[in-house]
C-alpha cells in the first residue's frame, strides 16, 4: 500500500461518500437496490450505533475503499428500524418489486442465524485502481482488530461462491470456509468464519 494512503475510522459524515462507492462497486447487492439515500442512511446508522463501525482508506482526500462490521445484527436492526422506519418503508415500497420482498426476508433471516457468529464483516468495496494494492487487506485487518478490541471471539463474512478475488482476500486474512449456503433459492454463497479467540467454536471446512 502506498505511503500516501491513510486508513481511518469512518464517521457518520462519511456515509454519503461511502454509499456512493457502495452503489458503484456493489450494484448487484440488495442494499444497493434500495437506493443510494437508503444506503447512506444505513451506513450513518451503522457508524452511530454501538453495534457497528467502519474504516475507510483515502489518498489526498479521495476515497479509495471502505470496510464495515457489525457486532450483532439483531440489536442493530431494532435500533435502525426504530430511528428510520419511515425511510425504510418508503425504500421498500419503491425499491422492492419482483420478489425482492422475499429476498429481503431471506437476507434478514440469514443475518440473524443462530448457527453462525453474530458478528459479521458486513461489506468491503474498493475503487478499481485500488485493487491489488494491499488496501483491501489493510481494511480487513483494521476491521478484525476492532472486533478483537470489542472482545468478539468469532466473525463471519459472506461472499459469492464464484467471487474468487473476495474469497482469496478473506482466506489470506485468516478466514476459513464454514460452508456454502443458499441464502436465496438457487444462489450459493460462501460463508467464512475466523476465530479471534483461543477456542475454535465454529467448525470449518478448510
Amino acid at each position: 500500500m502506498s505511503a500516501s494512503v491513510r486508513i481511518r475510522k469512518a464517521q457518520p459524515e462519511d456515509s454519503r461518500a461511502i454509499a456512493a462507492l457502495h452503489a458503484r462497486q456493489i450494484p448487484w447487492g440488495l442494499l444497493s437496490r434500495l437506493g443510494e439515500e437508503f444506503v447512506g442512511n444505513f451506513y450513518e446508522a451503522l457508524f452511530r450505533s454501538p453495534f457497528g463501525f467502519g474504516f475507510l482508506a483515502e489518498e489526498n482526500g479521495r476515497l479509495l475503499g471502505f470496510a464495515t462490521g457489525v457486532v450483532d445484527w439483531r440489536p442493530f436492526y431494532k435500533t435502525f428500524l426504530r430511528s428510520r422506519l419511515g425511510l425504510a418503508v418508503r425504500a421498500l415500497i419503491s425499491g422492492l418489486g419482483e420478489g425482492r420482498w422475499r429476498r429481503l426476508l431471506e437476507t434478514s433471516r440469514y443475518a440473524a442465524s443462530d448457527g453462525l457468529p453474530p458478528a459479521e464483516l458486513v461489506s468491503i468495496a474498493l475503487e478499481p485502481d485500488a485493487r491489488g494494492s494491499g488496501v483491501g487487506k489493510d481494511l480487513v485487518h483494521c476491521v478484525l482488530e476492532e472486533f478483537s478490541a470489542r472482545r468478539v471471539d468469532a466473525v463471519r463474512v459472506t461472499a459469492g461462491s464464484t467471487n474468487a478475488p473476495a474469497n482469496r482476500l478473506y482466506e489470506r486474512a485468516g478466514f476459513r470456509l464454514y460452508g456454502n449456503v443458499e441464502i436465496h433459492p438457487g444462489e450459493t454463497a460462501a460463508v467464512y468464519v475466523i476465530s479471534l479467540g483461543s477456542e475454535q467454536r465454529y467448525p470449518v471446512l478448510s
